[in-house]
């Protein structure tokens, strides 16, 4: 554990001064003072200003996922073709969990620097009465569990093949998230890690602030609780794969 914090704390004070850093902290903030002055004047619903923000994350997060993995293995490259990485630590995997942890922990902290920001503007400056601060705190954290995945994901395609084809399937993952957010997801959002985040918090939506019939509450109930289920399942067994990847990874084969 000791040597894990270690790690950490490298890893963060190495990104200390770079843009990786930077944009978790400029987007955060920019984007829902956006979306408030864009609803400002306009009578929206709580629920629509709610889905607003939690859809435009949502689908936003596989292409800024892709942009971030491919920072972190940039400034590897450049810093020692990833034997700085593969050497530093005994064993090797504890460099992983360190990375990981760092994108994770710095993707927290932006989702919530979003939410915190919105909250505030929703409250002060659209003057939002009886705010339900509940669902917007249980709807970043499903856009959170729903980004472990893909994070993995986009860490593997960053070191193996680079920043170019992180950043394009992180475009392609948000074109996949928009399309699950459509009747094309219904059937098979659940087995799509780009889905997990905008259906499980668009869901728990509907249900907070009943936009749906009572007799369908049931069936949504169903939806999410099995949705929440494979979530799991899928981050445990990708977060397994990735551990035995990387112990069994010695570099990109052009730089071996």
């Amino acid at each position: 554990m000791k040597l894990l914090l270690r790690c950490l704390q490298a890893d963060l004070q190495k990104s200390k001064h770079s843009s990786f850093m930077w944009l978790h902290f400029i987007i955060p903030i920019v984007f829902p003072y956006i979306l408030i002055l864009y609803f400002y004047g306009r009578d929206q619903s709580q629920f629509h200003l709610y889905k607003s923000f939690m859809e435009a994350i949502a689908v936003a997060l596989p292409l800024l996922i892709g942009v971030l993995c491919g920072m972190t293995a940039s400034l590897e490259e450049q810093a020692g073709k990833f034997q700085v990485l593969l050497g530093s630590t005994s064993p090797k995997v504890i460099a992983y969990m360190s990375k990981m942890l760092m994108l994770l922990l710095m993707g927290l902290c932006s989702i919530g620097l979003a939410l915190f920001i919105y909250i505030v503007g929703l409250r002060y400056i659209l003057k939002v009465s009886d705010l339900s601060y509940d669902i917007f705190i249980m709807g970043g954290a499903s856009l959170v569990a729903g980004s472990v995945v893909m994070y993995c994901i986009y860490f593997f395609i960053s070191y193996m093949f680079g920043m170019g084809a992180s950043v394009l399937i992180g475009g392609a993952g948000l074109l996949m998230t928009a399309l699950m957010n459509t009747g094309l997801g219904d059937a098979i959002w659940k087995f799509n890690p780009w889905a997990w985040g905008i259906r499980l918090s668009g869901l728990n939506g509907v249900l907070h602030f009943k936009e749906v019939n009572k007799e369908d509450y049931p069936l949504f109930m169903h939806e999410i609780n099995s949705g929440v289920m494979i979530m799991v399942f899928g981050i445990i067994c990708t977060i397994i794969a990735s551990l035995i990847w990387f112990s069994k990874w010695e570099g990109r084969k052009t730089f071996e």
